[in-house]
Formats: structure tokens, sequence, C-alpha cells
């Protein structure tokens, strides 16, 4: 069954997070892109696009090629890129298998992708 909302985004601080849902294919992938590109034009000076694909139930191989011009057209920009992708999910195995695990860092959770991508002096509060 095919999501209605494919892509949710959510703009704090720089970072764009952008949840991907259920079926990443060729029937769905312009929506999907088209929300990530309106974003990240939205967002002053963004320096992290996250994509989330934790509730991904099925990511065919259109869909690997939008995630990587997706990450690509960031980079262009200058913006850093990450995936979220739930170990050993069907994503997990299709990002590995394709090689999207070795041209982009990859975290379990968002909280994980966003620590990582802060300056050291911001990850600790005074004690």
């Amino acid at each position: 069954m095919r999501d209605r909302n494919p892509a949710v985004a959510e703009r704090t601080s720089g970072v764009l997070v952008v949840e991907i849902r259920g079926e990443l294919d060729i029937a769905t992938v312009v929506r999907w892109t088209t929300v990530i590109e309106a974003a990240i034009c939205e967002l002053p000076e963004p320096h992290l696009l996250v994509l989330d694909l934790g509730s991904l139930e099925f990511l065919s191989a259109r869909g690997v090629r939008g995630l990587l011009e997706a990450m690509e057209c960031c980079q262009e920009r200058g913006i850093a890129g990450c995936l979220i992708i739930t170990p050993g999910s069907v994503a997990a195995r299709v990002v590995r298998l394709t090689g999207l695990a070795d041209r982009f860092r990859v975290f379990p959770n968002r909280l994980t992708a966003i620590a990582a991508s802060q300056p050291v002096e911001m990850r600790w509060l005074p004690g």
C-alpha cells in the first residue's frame, strides 16, 4: 500500500530531516525529491540533510538512484548529507548492496546523526 504522504520534512538549526515513508520506487521518487529540493531552497544556510529511511517498506533501484541524486545535489551546494537506516531492515540491505553506505554516512537514528554533525564544543554541556 502506498503512503499518500511519502515524505515529511522537519527543519531546525540548519538541519533538514526528511522522513521517507512507505515505498520509494519509480512511482514515488519524483514526489519526495521535490519535497527535498523545495525544503533545501527554503532553509537558510543548511549544513546537514538527514534522509530518514527508518519507515521505508520498499526501496527499488530507481529509489536508490533518487537518493544518490538528492545527496549529490546537496554536496554540490555544500550541504553534508547522511542516511538514517534501521539495522536489519530492507532499506539497510539495499543501501549496503548498492554501495550507498560506502558513499554517505549512515546512522541508526536521527539523534546520533545530528549529534555527529555538531561541533565538539556543542556536544557537551558545562558541568
